[in-house]
């Protein structure tokens, strides 16, 4: 499908999404949408670390709540809340896996403003493809990233564990913005970014 056609979907879905060629005009768009002196929160995204895209709102006058993975502090009120996605679909499904749900929890409640920044590679063309890339390419990568006891940061492929350092305990599917979110902006940048 193409990415025109991707925007268009996502956009039937109430979603606001940017099209960016890299992560320099990725974050020269957050800049834009996200006024000077605003309080964010950021989930633990590689994709929102691999492009600077914290610094440069600290030196955009923001507050910033960056996260650390593995946290299980909920994230403060904030206007804005950046995070990127496991997977997305072409038609604009957006899945998420956490392992304490501050992340996922922020993403669709309470905070009002939302912004995913997202490589080509987590977009997938249904949400079974989404839900795979999720479990046995993001989860995986995750979970040896962090040092976690678990089949997969070994095996890389989910087994569906109850090991006690499972990072795969909330999965989150997000069909359309939530009734309490001002605005729902999804990045997507024209690179291979992120988990």
């Amino acid at each position: 499908m193409k990415i025109t056609d991707i925007l268009d979907n996502w956009r039937q879905r109430g979603y606001i999404p940017h099209l960016c060629e890299n992560g320099e005009q990725a974050v020269h768009t957050a800049l834009q949408l996200i006024p000077a002196g605003s309080t964010i929160g950021i989930g633990g995204s590689m994709t929102v670390k691999q492009i600077g895209l914290e610094q440069q709102l600290a030196a955009h006058g923001c507050t910033v709540h960056g996260r650390v993975f593995g946290s299980t502090d909920p994230v403060p009120p904030t206007q804005w809340y950046i995070s990127s996605a496991n997977a997305i679909t072409e038609r604009g499904d957006i899945v998420n896996i956490d392992g304490t749900a501050n992340r996922v929890s922020a993403l669709i409640y309470g905070i009002p403003n939302i912004l995913y920044v997202v490589g080509v590679n987590k977009i997938c063309p249904d949400l079974d493809a989404a839900m795979d890339r999720a479990r046995n390419i993001a989860a995986p990568l995750n979970a040896k990233r962090l040092n976690r006891n678990v089949p997969c940061a070994q095996s890389g492929v989910c087994t569906y564990c109850d090991a006690a350092d499972c990072i795969c305990n909330t999965t989150v599917i997000a069909h359309h913005p939530t009734r309490v979110q001002k605005a729902v902006h999804i990045l997507l940048i024209e690179e291979e970014l992120g988990l």
